[in-house]
């Protein structure tokens, strides 16, 4: 730095006697600024260590999940600051839902982590409430544990724009219609979970159900799994034939007791809507039912 300033000097002394002689600066990324002799008056140099500020800013989406809940999407406006002042690292962890989060952190051969705290607004109490929060991952994808919230919950922030299978994350609650034997028989508080898969196809749990007042009387039936729907950017749509998979279901008919029962002639197909709203057809055979339990489910993203 001595020398460098050295030669910077030397360099205006010699301008004094060429008046045409331009300083020119040149920048870390390749640009150059230049300036006349004759408008510099003196540079002084500041220890950057001791300026601390923003090095790094980055934008990316939320997926937040607790044992209370599945994972689900929560945008991509959340933005992780890393800054420095004098030796030591920090991060700033920004969401409109889920709060300000601030951490000391190491930084080592591309991997982060920290310890800090994370505040988050209760819209039922006047103050916002502060967590205990660790932080660990890449620059492009960083985990936020927060153990005391909600039996633990983990935010995962991912670099950049969601993919559009992505935000459909979550679970969707809402009522399920079945068409049995030509009458329509409706039940409640129902839904459906996505979670997507490496190939990006989805996960989807279809929640446990109560088909009430049927002709076989109420008909109660367990949550199952269909693994690897797929879906279809252009269309918000996703839809699969499963009959092949050989899921087993848990159900019970009235009063009797509980039998598994693997299901047949099974499809399903849905839609996303663009405020959060998903519609299902779904259909299919189970334990000795010579026709279809068709279902219509209307919904929406419970968050």
């Amino acid at each position: 730095m001595k020398y460098l300033f050295t030669l910077v000097f030397a360099l205006l002394a010699g301008v004094a006697t060429t008046k045409a002689q331009t300083v020119t600066i040149v920048k870390a990324d390749g640009t150059t600024v230049k300036y006349q002799a004759s408008e510099v008056k003196s540079i002084q140099f500041a220890n950057e260590e001791q300026q601390p500020g923003i090095n790094k800013s980055f934008t990316g989406y939320l997926l937040v999940s607790s044992p209370l809940f599945t994972e689900t999407y929560y945008g991509e406006a959340a933005k992780m600051e890393v800054t420095q002042k004098g030796s030591k690292s920090y991060c700033k962890f920004t969401d409109a839902t889920w709060g300000t989060g601030d951490f000391e952190i190491t930084l080592n051969q591309g991997k982060i982590s920290g310890n800090g705290k994370l505040k988050i607004a209760n819209p039922h109490a006047p103050a916002a409430k502060e967590y205990d929060a660790t932080l660990s991952g890449t620059m492009k994808s960083i985990d936020i544990n927060v153990p005391g919230l909600m039996n633990k919950t983990t935010i995962k922030w991912r670099f950049g724009k969601a993919p559009e299978n992505i935000k459909h994350t979550g679970t969707y609650m809402g009522e399920n219609v079945f068409a049995v034997m030509g009458k329509n028989f409706t039940s409640k508080d129902t839904g459906y979970s996505f979670l997507v898969n490496a190939d990006g196809t989805y996960s989807i749990q279809v929640l446990g159900q109560k088909i009430e007042n049927t002709p076989m009387g109420n008909i109660t039936l367990g949550a199952y799994t269909i693994n690897n729907v797929s879906y279809d950017v252009n269309t918000k749509t996703f839809s699969k034939n499963y009959s092949s998979d050989n899921i087993n279901v848990e159900y019970k008919m009235g009063e009797g007791d509980k039998k598994g029962t693997v299901l047949r002639n099974a499809n399903i197909k849905g839609t996303f809507g663009a405020d959060g709203s998903l519609k299902v057809e779904n259909s299919f055979q189970f334990g000795a039912m010579p026709f279809p339990l068709e279902g219509v489910f209307n919904g929406k993203i419970k968050k």
